[in-house]
């Protein structure tokens, strides 16, 4: 028995024994770690204004029976107010309607509606300079 396990026992009882046992250098989670992985949409998600150009960097859905919920990060290399700006007009066509675009707690938040769906967005700034990041919220309710 070497000094390890013998300290691990005295000092942490048997808990720190089985992580002293292992051989070194064994690994115990043998999934890869994601590493440059590519961003998509989910490719049946309907037409939603999402600003161009930009960057997806993050998309996470779930679904009840009720609505679909679709979360997307966008990054782009644009004035907030532009960004902002451009909202507003594709949200006030093509069947878009606004339903709120006001200020909380320093963040301007736009919300949208059009048939069964639904988006909500704000805009806070990036790492970079001029680099703003989009977060988006999109609801498809079930009919």
């Amino acid at each position: 028995m070497n000094k390890q396990v013998i300290l691990g026992i005295a000092a942490f009882g048997g808990i720190v024994l089985l992580v002293a046992v292992l051989p070194r250098g064994e690994i115990v989670n043998e999934e890869p770690l994601a590493t440059d992985a590519v961003v998509v949409l989910p490719a049946d998600l309907p037409a939603f204004p999402m600003y161009q150009p930009s960057v997806l960097t993050g998309v996470q859905e779930t679904d009840s029976e009720s609505v679909r919920d679709i979360s997307i990060s966008l990054t782009a290399q644009a004035e907030r107010t532009e960004i902002y700006d451009w909202y507003r007009e594709q949200l006030s066509t093509g069947g878009w309607s606004i339903t709120s675009d006001r200020n909380v707690a320093g963040y301007q938040i736009i919300q949208g509606e059009k048939d069964n769906l639904y988006t909500s967005l704000q805009v806070a700034s990036g790492e970079m300079a001029e680099e703003h990041v989009i977060s988006q919220q999109m609801k498809v309710r079930v009919q």
